[in-house]
């Protein structure tokens, strides 16, 4: 834990602060067809402003994630397959990668919320702050004390107590992180977390990265075709 704490206060320091993408009202409705592909802009046409994003715009497959940070599945795919996904297909210009929140509790909640207030600062900090939340889950998000253990990684990634506090007590930030997820509960009808889009296709197989891989690398070889 400690561990994680010193990288994300090195890594907050040595960050060039790169601006996210501008927030605004996001229009979240999809419609899915018969075989359960999105055929909505939200999906389609992902990602949308106020999305913070992984990858180059000119990536010809986007991949579109809704999770939960309180929820251990979501955590094993951020730990185990996204840095090979990162590695294989982000990095080498295949897939844009896009992470929207959707808290599945009150721990949850405002863990989205600071990572939203810290994404305000920058596309990569949202990242960041994203992982060491996932990296330390068990440390803050199952306990009546999921308060402290965010309050400890803010301080360490370079937030006063104060901006602590502003960051989770600011209602317009709530309303947009709760927003995102009650629109796409109410048209993408999502039942649990982790919930991936690959393309227009909801993926459905093992969070592995042979399974995500072999899928992914199905999609482009149709997309070239």
């Amino acid at each position: 834990m400690r561990r994680l704490f010193v990288t994300l206060a090195f890594s907050l320091v040595a960050f060039a602060a790169t601006a996210a993408d501008e927030s605004s009202e996001p229009n979240l409705r999809v419609a899915k067809d018969s075989g359960g592909k999105a055929t909505s802009s939200i999906i389609t046409d992902a990602p949308i402003s106020g999305d913070y994003v992984m990858g180059g715009k000119d990536a010809p497959l986007v991949i579109v994630e809704y999770a939960s940070l309180s929820c251990p599945h979501c955590a094993h795919f951020s730990n185990a397959v996204l840095p090979e996904i990162d590695k294989r297909y982000i990095e080498t210009g295949k897939v844009r990668y896009v992470l929207r929140q959707f808290p599945l509790n009150e721990p949850a909640l405002k863990a989205a919320m600071l990572v939203e207030c810290v994404g305000e600062q920058s596309n990569e900090k949202y990242f960041l702050f994203n992982k060491v939340l996932f990296d330390s889950q068990n440390k803050w998000a199952f306990d009546g004390n999921y308060m402290a253990g965010l309050e400890t990684i803010a301080n360490v990634g370079g937030l006063s107590k104060e901006q602590f506090q502003n960051c989770l007590s600011n209602t317009d930030r709530e309303v947009k992180v709760l927003k995102v997820k009650k629109l796409a509960k109410d048209e993408l009808k999502i039942p649990h977390t982790p919930y991936i889009f690959i393309g227009d296709e909801v993926y459905t197989g093992d969070l592995s990265i042979e399974s995500v891989g072999a899928f992914i690398d199905d999609r482009l070889a149709k997309m070239s075709k």
